[in-house]
């Protein structure tokens, strides 16, 4: 099961598990297939296997790698993560609110604070404002879940609930420029040629 992990202040760990993969073949084919068609270009991530583009966060931010995650980035100070994860394995047919649960397991004492349906430049998505704990440490989780007809698209931000607020409109700005591009395509970023 591909997992984040994310330290907390008081030394716990946060695991947004993410259960998309079903053995160690389909593992490394994600993994080769994600390294093979993602580049970047202009400042934005862009796939054009799986149809999408997202920005890279900067400016405080460190990009890290992370099992089953397609780009994880730490904020420096403070400890904020922001995620995407991609699986295109056939889990389309659930539900969003479904798909959504799944990235918590791992945190005890859940609390869903908000949790309504929005549009992410077209696409159906859910967003979900949960907090809970890990180990001793409070938490706070800002994700949005999205799908097509062959890929579920995970946005995720983590962070101890005193310094969730710090990074969240950069998570925002993020998730706000994630878009699908179409399978396939050669997607070039307005500006670049």
């Amino acid at each position: 099961m591909p997992r984040l992990r994310v330290c907390t202040p008081r030394g716990g760990h946060i695991f947004p598990s993410v259960r998309r993969l079903e053995g160690v073949s389909a593992l490394a084919l994600l993994v080769l297939t994600s390294c093979a068609s993602s580049k970047v270009v202009n400042g934005f991530l862009v796939d054009d296997a799986r149809g999408f583009k997202i920005p890279v966060l900067s400016d405080g931010w460190r990009q890290f790698k992370a099992e089953g995650v397609e780009v994880a980035f730490r904020a420096e100070p403070g400890g904020q993560v922001a995620a995407l994860f991609v699986s295109c394995e056939g889990e389309q047919a659930m539900p969003l609110r479904i798909l959504s649960r799944r990235l918590f397991f791992g945190i005890g004492a859940k609390r869903v604070m908000a949790q309504e349906h929005v549009s992410l430049n077209g696409t159906e998505a859910i967003h979900t404002l949960l907090e809970g704990r890990v180990k001793d440490a409070e938490v706070m989780v800002s994700s949005y879940v999205a799908k097509d007809a062959t890929c579920v698209y995970d946005l995720v931000y983590v962070a101890a609930h005193a310094a969730f607020e710090e990074r969240l409109p950069e998570f925002e700005r993020f998730v706000k420029g994630w878009v699908l591009t179409g399978k396939g395509s050669t997607f070039q970023v307005p500006g670049s040629k």
